[in-house]
C-alpha cells in the first residue's frame, strides 16, 4: 500500500473500489481530458504511458490530459516510495490501461452539456504545520449538466485524504472516495474529486475509522451538492491548454550524508531490537536506503517539474506536479477566483513548500523527501520559478479566449 512510510502490513482487504474516472470536452474542434485516479501518486513516467494510450486511441493531443491522482493513503502502491514496499508492475499496467480506457469512454458517451461553476462552503481540513497557516473553506464545482440531468460532477478539495490511518489495511478511497461515491448516487452522473494544494493539508480527524470517513466524505459531499441549485453558468464555450516544464533547484546534501547514514544505522538497530514493530522497522530501512542512495547519487542540481492549465470556458484548471502548500492555492485564487488548482497532476516530485516555511523545518521539508524516489527535496528558491510559471501560463490562457472570435 502506498502513503506511510512504516505500515505494518500489505493490503488484507478490499474496503471500497477504487476507480479511473474521466470527462472529456469539446468545443468545435478543441478537446481537452481530465483523468481522475483512486491513488497515491503515480510519477511522470507513468503519465506519459497512459497518454499515449489515450493518443492510441481518441484525437486528443497529450499537452490537452490532465492526469490527477486523489493522493488518498489507503490505496495500493504506484509510485516507488521507500520503506513501503514494491510497485506491482502488473497493477500499474492495469492502471495505465483504465485510465486510458476511461477517457475512450468518455469520448464516445459525449454528449450537449451547460456548465455552471460553483464555490460553496466546505470546512474539512486544517492546517497541519500551524494553527495560524493558510486553511480552505470552499470547494469548487463543475457541474455538466445534460437534456436528461447531470453529466458529471467535477469537485475540487485541498486535503490529505489521511482519514484512515497507518493501521489501516484496506483498500479505500478514503473521504474523496466516499463524496464521488454519494454524488454519484444522488446525481446519476460520474463524480471527479480534483485535490487542491494540500501538501500542509489534513482532515480535522485523522487516524480513524470507516465511520469517520464517511462522516467526512459526507460533509464535502453534501456542500458540493447544495451548490448545484446557485451555481452559475459559464457563458465562454472556448477549450485552451498551456503544458510547460520547469527545471527546480535542489537542496544541496552538504555534509548531512555520512550523519544521516550513521542515523539510519541506529534507528535500524533500534528497530530490530524491537521485532514487533514492523512499522518501525520499515521506515529505518526506508532512511538507510535513502542514505545509501544519498551517498551515490549523481550531482543533479534541478528537478523537472510539470505545470499545465487547461481553459474550459472562463475556468482554468491549473495541474502542478506536486503536492503543493495550501499558500499556492490560497494567492492564485487571489489573483484569479475562477482558478482551481490541482496537486498530484501530471506525476508527483514530492511535497512543494513556499520559501518562508524552510526555515521552520518538520516533517515536509526535512524527512519527506527521502520517501520520494529521488535524493533531494526541491530548494526555496523553486517558489518564485512556480509562481512566475504558472501566472505566465494563466496570462497566456486568458489572452487566447479573449481573443478567440
Amino acid at each position: 500500500m502506498g502513503g506511510y512510510w512504516g505500515r505494518s502490513g500489505c493490503a488484507t482487504e478490499i474496503g471500497d473500489s477504487l476507480y479511473a474516472r474521466a470527462v472529456v470536452f469539446q468545443a468545435g474542434a478543441r478537446r481537452c481530458a481530465l483523468v481522475s485516479l483512486d491513488l497515491i501518486s503515480v510519477s511522470a513516467e507513468t503519465v506519459a504511458q497512459i497518454c499515449a494510450q489515450i493518443a492510441a486511441r481518441v484525437d486528443i493531443s497529450p499537452d490537452a490530459v490532465m492526469i490527477c491522482a486523489s493522493h488518498t493513503h489507503s490505496g495500493p502502491l504506484t509510485l516507488a516510495y521507500r520503506g513501503m514496499g514494491v510497485v506491482d508492475e502488473g497493477y500499474l499496467a492495469d492502471v495505465i490501461s483504465a485510465a486510458a480506457e476511461s477517457v475512450e469512454n468518455a469520448f464516445a458517451m459525449r454528449k450537449e452539456a451547460r456548465l455552471y461553476y460553483a464555490r460553496p462552503r466546505a470546512e474539512i481540513g486544517q492546517n497541519r504545520r500551524s494553527s495560524h497557516g493558510p486553511v480552505f473553506r470552499h470547494a469548487h464545482v463543475l457541474w455538466c449538466e445534460g437534456e436528461d440531468g447531470c453529466v458529471a460532477t467535477l469537485f475540487q478539495y485541498a486535503c490529505h485524504p489521511v482519514v484512515l490511518g497507518a493501521e489501516n489495511l484496506k483498500i479505500s478511497g478514503d473521504f474523496a472516495g466516499e463524496a464521488a461515491r454519494l454524488i454519484e448516487r444522488d446525481t446519476g452522473g460520474t463524480a471527479h474529486f480534483l485535490n487542491g494544494a494540500c501538501g500542509d493539508i489534513n482532515p480535522f480527524q485523522t487516524n480513524a475509522d470507516e465511520s469517520t470517513v464517511r462522516t467526512v466524505g459526507g460533509e464535502l459531499a453534501s456542500a458540493v451538492l447544495a451548490a448545484r441549485s446557485g451555481a452559475q453558468e459559464l457563458s465562454n464555450e472556448q477549450i485552451n491548454w498551456h503544458l510547460r516544464t520547469v527545471e527546480l533547484p535542489l537542496r544541496p546534501l552538504k555534509s548531512l550524508r555520512k550523519q544521516s547514514l550513521i542515523l539510519a544505522l541506529k534507528l535500524l538497530g533500534r528497530a530490530m531490537l524491537k521485532r514487533r514493530d514492523r512499522g518501525a522497522l520499515n521506515a529505518a530501512r526506508a532512511r538507510l536506503d535513502w542514505a545509501l542512495d544519498a551517498r551515490s547519487a549523481q550531482a543533479n542540481y534541478s528537478q523537472a517539474f510539470s505545470i499545465q492549465g487547461i481553459a474550459v470556458g472562463s475556468l482554468v484548471f491549473m495541474g502542478f506536479e506536486g503536492e503543493l502548500f495550501a499558500r499556492y492555492q490560497r494567492d492564485m485564487e487571489a489573483i484569479d477566483p475562477e482558478v482551481v488548482v490541482c496537486g498530484l497532476a501530471n506525476g508527483c516530485i514530492g511535497y512543494v513548500p513556499t520559501a518562508d516555511e524552510y526555515e521552520r523545518g518538520g516533517y515536509e521539508i526535512d524527512e519527506a523527501y527521502k520517501v520520494y524516489p529521488g535524493t533531494r527535496g526541491i530548494g526555496p528558491e523553486s517558489e518564485d520559478i512556480i509562481r512566475a510559471a504558472a501566472e505566465d501560463i494563466l496570462s497566456c490562457l486568458r489572452d487566447k479566449s479573449a481573443n478567440s472570435p
